[in-house]
């Protein structure tokens, strides 16, 4: 049963990273980048 634990420990953490990684390559692919960019500037803006 303690194999059980470990094993399911370290698949909970490569899951998390893989969606880590995805998240990151989703933001910084160039097709995003610049519509991002643009809201950036959202809490600066006055014009409302």
């Amino acid at each position: 049963m303690e194999g059980l634990t470990v094993f399911s420990k370290s698949a909970v953490l490569v899951y998390f990273f893989l969606i880590y990684c995805g998240a990151l390559f989703w933001a910084l692919r160039r097709k995003n980048r610049e519509r991002l960019e643009s809201h950036r500037d959202i809490p600066f803006r006055e014009d409302q």
